[in-house]
């Protein structure tokens, strides 16, 4: 009689919850065993199989939000703060934004002029590809060497065959990066912001699928020895830079996409003491970006 009252409360219980029958008002809900007879000791009124509800539906949202959190990015002040204790007497500009809602990250402490030096060549390819497409035969091969290796004599033969600083001028006053200065003395002494550099992944980002493929997939390909910044990241997608000055410091940059290209970063850091310094602060930046 027990296994009979116990399934008659579940299918009561089922259909409260999930059909809504049964609940009415105030009213008592008696349930009945086949023979007619009243079952006294399951009586459920609406207002307990609402609780009932509530409990169920609300945890499972619970679930769920928390579940949403995973990979979520820092709050503002938390990154700060992170970053602060970093940079020791280095200069950094950072932005971060997340494309699937609409958050950024920001952190500057001073420092200007920052130079690109080799991520300027995802500007370089940039600009190739929405002229030309997809890089073929021997550009092809130069434009792997370029991004995946960091090679400098491919990017000098592919910063000609895109047309040289007018062809990176067109490119960066199409996407309004203002505060991206060519250097004529050299391309990786052009200098940008941070900000600006996150125009130009915004712009990777929403070119046609085959020009877009190409470039990432490019910059998916870094070489083990150059996967530091975003190269920490979840499913990078980036290019780094380095380069010394003549007071013996270190400029150390990285710009990309993590997280198949939910973030878009940007790094750059002038001031470092030594290149393994400036790859350790970006690297360390980057690990900071998403919550643990």
């Amino acid at each position: 009689m027990r296994k009979k009252y116990l399934s008659i409360c579940c299918a009561l219980l089922l259909s409260t919850l999930l059909l809504g029958v049964g609940v009415v008002h105030s009213f008592p809900v008696v349930a009945k065993t086949v023979k007619g007879r009243p079952i006294n000791r399951f009586v459920m009124f609406e207002s307990q199989a609402r609780s009932v509800f509530d409990k169920m539906f609300f945890a499972k949202k619970n679930k769920k939000r928390n579940v949403a959190i995973v990979g979520e990015m820092l709050p503002q002040a938390d990154f700060t703060k992170r970053v602060n204790a970093l940079v020791g007497s280095a200069k950094a500009d950072v932005y971060v934004l997340d494309t699937k809602t609409g958050h950024k990250l920001t952190y500057y402490n001073g420092g200007a002029n920052f130079w690109l030096a080799s991520s300027v060549k995802a500007s370089i390819l940039t600009a190739l590809v929405k002229e030309d497409g997809p890089l073929t035969g021997d550009l092809d091969q130069e434009a792997q060497a370029m991004i995946t290796y960091s090679d400098n004599d491919a990017a000098v033969d592919l910063f000609d065959a895109a047309g040289g600083f007018p062809a990176l001028e067109r490119l960066w006053s199409n996407l309004s990066m203002t505060e991206t200065i060519p250097n004529y003395n050299g391309f990786g002494l052009s200098t940008s912001t941070a900000g600006n550099q996150i125009k130009l992944l915004q712009d990777i980002k929403t070119l046609p699928a085959v020009d877009h493929d190409y470039i990432l997939n490019l910059m998916k390909g870094i070489t083990a020895s150059q996967r530091f910044g975003i190269g920490v990241m979840k499913d990078p997608a980036f290019k780094n830079g380095w380069l010394n000055a003549d007071n013996g410091s270190w400029y150390v940059n990285s710009i990309g996409f993590s997280e198949k290209e939910r973030y878009l970063v940007a790094i750059l850091t002038q001031n470092n003491t030594d290149q393994t310094s400036g790859e350790q602060l970006v690297s360390r930046i980057a690990a900071s970006i998403i919550k643990k």
